[in-house]
């Protein structure tokens, strides 16, 4: 599948009813990408509520406002999210995305895997 973005390789439906979205690799996320990121997954899913799996691969960085936007657009939609999974590659990612997720623990549930099948898995579990 050709890029969807600078940022995104792909966006598809698992299922009814969870979304995966795909970071390109190497992706360098910045804010005015993020938004679009956004807008595209808001556009492809109709704003349904929706499990997420969210696969940020190899050397893909999200600067600070983008990761700030992000965890206010996620506060602000909790209740379009049933669950979300972040599937990380470095630990790096890992440092960050625990970060993140301390913010939004209390809104839906929420984890990092390393691994995409678990991840799945893991989000099988909600409905």
């Amino acid at each position: 599948m050709e890029p969807l973005s600078n940022v995104l390789q792909s966006l598809k439906m698992l299922d009814d009813n969870t979304v995966e979205v795909l970071y390109r690799e190497n992706a360098r996320v910045n804010l005015e990408e993020i938004k679009t990121l956004m807008d595209k997954m808001y556009e492809f899913t109709e704003n349904k509520r929706l499990k997420r799996l969210i696969v940020i691969t190899k050397n893909a960085t999200m600067d600070m406002k983008a990761r700030h936007f992000l965890q206010e657009e996620n506060m602000s939609r909790k209740n379009t999210i049933i669950a979300e999974a972040v599937v990380v590659t470095s630990l790096t990612q890992k440092m960050t995305t625990n970060f993140y997720l301390k913010f939004i623990k209390d809104l839906y549930p929420c984890r990092f895997f390393t691994d995409v099948e678990k991840a799945r898995e893991w989000l099988s579990a909600y409905e």
